[in-house]
């Protein structure tokens, strides 16, 4: 073995070999270094090691290279048994590639082997100014792995596209391309290519798809059991929607994968549309998405709909035309997946809504919704006993009455976990399903603070709570919860947040003249009548308008009659707390009183209208 400061110098390389008469392993390090060893293990004098620096000055202030780390190992460590598929462009093409370009070609293959090896979903390979860093991704946790000089920043990053069959020419736009490696006979593993033009040369993040290490049982996947009960029944649907969301990176793939494998049987059709497909499985029909030839998700599920399936999964719902079909196609007799980008489940249908989907198809065509995060499992070697203040822990959700019997771990480190403390991931699941006061309320288009609290009120568990089980189970850390999942606070009291959603046919009485309650409302949906001795004298159909609430501003008996003109939905509220409300949510109040003026300004528009424009001032008609 030697070691160079330039290991891409493969004519030095050869006459080397040739004056020692045998092939040789080249190893990678900084100038400073080989001649540190050469003053260490030579004897060199001071004189001859100051005239080293004279002849390499690599002894800025700045620091290039932190370490580096014995590349040498890390190459004879790679398996020889596999093999990389290269792209079909010919490696001749560049110029500082040949037939002896091993160092490159072997240290390439040593990141990715390891990479591998190590479990790691992602490689990061960066320039600075300088140096260049690899690190990697585990656990949804970034680490450096090395550092590389300069030197062979070019070749790395020219090997890595030829590899990936992308432009090696083209330094100036981002690029994506896809390698094949292959381990041994049986594992296959894809990478994901994404070059970027950075400030010092070109990044590379490659996104490994290994299906070796793929676990597409949803029984491993950490449901809690009342959750996963409910994802069954929800699978078990002969039709619906169902969408998972999350943010990038939390798991959404595996879990969409995992439910088409439970059901993926001989007598059932299950389609894809994926952008682009990941891992394939047998049994499934998976497209990939191109839009540059107008195979987009929306163009794709149009043709779905025509190839007799009984399940459809799309990639994503990114838009109103992808978003209108696939709705309309889980009211059909057809199971629908997709997913969204979204903060938690009750978020999700605000999103939808705004995406163009009216309120009352979503009610009528959804089954669910899961949204997802991903924590770090503590490693069990290691994990150690926490203590942590009283406030902390009752800030974070856990009951006051648990708070003695409470068990918590933290993270330590061990070489079994690389010092980490933390091994493998866990999911923390918010499954929302759509039973049938969950579908009123959005179809009443709820607040999503009301939306989530009728969900809980129907079983659904949040994130933090499913978080704060693994935490319990010691299975996951309070700092993953915390840093993972939110506490939804309710930004306005109980009876604003969840009032009763109520719903009347025709005819029906909502107020009654001369009653006392004192109880107001809120438009919703349709219109009502306001009647006084029988006769209608005004009517409210602007979705948002109160009424009602002049009783309780007034202290008095109702002086007319509401009913329901056609069906209509109301939202009612406590007029015992009106004087509270004007006093601490004034935004609110606002509101109201904004209603109330101009329902005044109508009616005194109606009454002048009636009296014909007589001089006489007209008396207002006051409200209920």
């Amino acid at each position: 073995q030697i070691t160079m400061a330039e290991p891409t110098d493969h004519i030095e390389v050869e006459e080397l070999q040739d004056i020692v008469n045998m092939g040789l392993d080249v190893c990678v390090s900084t100038a400073r270094d080989i001649i540190d060893a050469y003053k260490k293990y030579y004897n060199i004098d001071e004189e001859e090691y100051r005239s080293f620096f004279n002849f390499k000055d690599e002894c800025s202030d700045e620091e290039e290279i932190t370490q580096v780390e014995d590349f040498g190992a890390l190459v004879s460590d790679a398996a020889e048994d596999f093999e990389i598929e290269s792209g079909s462009q010919d490696e001749s093409a560049f110029d500082q590639f040949s037939a002896s370009d091993a160092p490159i070609i072997k240290l390439v293959n040593g990141i990715l082997v390891k990479a591998v090896q190590e479990g790691v979903s992602d490689i990061h390979i960066e320039p600075f100014e300088k140096t260049m860093q690899v690190r990697y991704r585990k656990d949804g946790a970034l680490f450096k792995s090395m550092n590389l000089p300069l030197t062979i920043k070019n070749a790395l990053v020219a090997r890595m596209k030829i590899l990936a069959d992308l432009n090696i020419t083209e330094r100036r736009v981002p690029q994506d391309g896809r390698i094949k490696m292959r381990m041994g006979r049986n594992r296959a593993v894809d990478f994901r290519v994404s070059t970027l033009p950075l400030l010092f040369g070109e990044g590379i993040v490659l996104r490994i798809l290994d299906k070796g290490s793929l676990n597409v049982d949803l029984t491993q996947l950490g449901f809690e059991v009342k959750t996963f009960e409910a994802l069954k029944r929800c699978l078990n649907s002969p039709q619906g929607m169902l969408l998972v969301t999350g943010p990038t990176g939390s798991g959404k793939t595996v879990t969409l994968y995992s439910a088409l494998n439970s059901l993926n049987k001989e007598d059932i059709k299950i389609l894809t549309a994926e952008d682009p497909v990941e891992f394939n499985f047998k049994g499934i029909n998976q497209v990939n998405v191109n839009t540059e030839v107008g195979m987009t998700f929306a163009a794709a599920l149009k043709a779905f709909l025509r190839q007799d399936p009984d399940i459809i999964m799309v990639g994503e719902i990114r838009d109103i035309d992808t978003a209108g079909i696939a709705m309309k196609a889980a009211m059909t007799g057809h199971l629908v997946f997709s997913t969204l980008h979204t903060n938690d489940s009750p978020a999700t249908v605000g999103r939808m809504v705004d995406i163009g989907i009216p309120a009352y198809l979503l009610a009528s065509s959804l089954s669910m919704v899961l949204s997802q995060r991903l924590g770090r499992r503590l490693c069990k070697k290691c994990r150690e006993p926490a203590t942590y203040d009283k406030n902390k822990l009752l800030s974070a959700g856990f009951k006051e009455e648990e708070l003695d019997s409470l068990k918590l771990y933290k993270a330590k480190g061990c070489p079994e976990c690389n010092g980490l403390g933390y091994k493998g991931r866990v999911g923390f699941f918010e499954l929302m399903e759509v039973t049938d006061e969950v579908a009123k309320a959005i179809q009443a288009e709820v607040s999503e603070e009301q939306l989530r609290k009728i969900a809980v009120q129907e079983g659904m568990y949040t994130l933090r709570e499913a978080a704060l089980q693994k935490a319990r189970d010691g299975i996951t850390s309070l700092e993953e919860v915390l840093r993972r999942t939110v506490v939804h606070e309710d930004s306005l009291p109980a009876y604003l947040v969840n009032p009763d959603v109520e719903e009347y046919q025709d005819g029906d009485g909502i107020i009654q003249e001369g009653n006392k309650d004192k109880d107001f409302f809120k438009l919703v949906r349709g219109k009502v009548a306001v009647l006084r001795g029988g006769k209608k004298i005004a009517e409210i159909s602007e979705p948002g308008e109160y009424f009602g609430e002049m009783a309780s501003i007034l202290n008095e008996t109702r002086t007319a009659s509401i009913v329901s003109a056609g069906r209509c939905t109301v939202k009612r509220y406590p007029g015992n707390k009106l004087n509270e409300l004007i006093e601490k949510y004034p935004d609110v109040s606002r509101h109201l009183f904004k209603t109330l003026v101009g329902r005044l300004q109508k009616t005194d528009r109606i009454v002048v209208q009636l009296a014909g424009g007589a001089r006489s001032r007209p008396q207002v008609v006051r409200r209920a």
